[in-house]
């Protein structure tokens, strides 16, 4: 078996993210603050992966398990160490990966703010609520 020439753990070639959004999910995590919130710049780089027209040559259950796998290498390089705050943040930036990859092309209306939110939001209101 032969590993990649990068030295990243060998991955179906299927489940590889090109090396340019491996680099933009490192700087992601880079800008990662005190806060819980994935902020307006790491959304915006999750948004240029996902739109990029190599998103055209995965399926999208493929996608997200590319994004999942390079999210974790990058992590890994970038030194976050494993544990929960690691997971809570991961977590969240494969919830914005699959809401920017799943969101309809632009066609001059903005979408709607909160829209996903406000599913997943009840979802969780109703769950704690019984």
């Amino acid at each position: 078996m032969t590993t990649p020439s990068n030295g990243s753990n060998a991955q179906p070639s299927r489940w590889r993210l090109p090396h340019h959004h491996e680099e933009l999910l490192r700087r992601a995590l880079r800008l990662n603050g005190a806060g819980r919130a994935i902020t307006s710049e790491q959304r915006a780089i999750i948004h240029q992966i996902c739109s990029a027209p190599e998103k055209l040559t995965f399926a999208p259950e493929d996608f997200v398990i590319a994004f999942k796998l390079a999210l974790t290498d990058a992590a890994n390089d970038v030194g976050i160490p494993p544990g929960p705050d690691r997971n809570d943040l991961l977590t969240r930036m494969v919830s914005v990966c699959i809401e920017e990859f799943f969101r309809l092309p632009s066609s001059g209306d903005a979408p709607k703010a909160g829209s996903a939110a406000n599913v997943s939001g009840s979802q969780e209101t109703a769950t704690e609520s019984r």
